[in-house]
């Protein structure tokens, strides 16, 4: 769900460092909250890039 309920669409394909978004990330990639972090910073918050990176490192 999108955090504003008028935002529709794109939100899904995002990630931001909130913590339920880092703590998905950690569970899916198997990663820590560093190397999660780290993937957001430097991917940027698209969803599949940071997925991308992740699975490269």
């Amino acid at each position: 769900m999108a955090d504003d309920p008028k935002k529709k669409g794109r939100d899904r394909e995002l990630v931001s460092v909130q913590e339920h978004e880092v703590a998905y990330l950690m569970k899916a990639a198997k990663v820590t909250r560093q190397k999660a972090l780290q993937a957001i910073r430097e991917a940027g918050p698209d969803r599949k890039n940071v997925m991308d990176y992740l699975q490269r490192k």
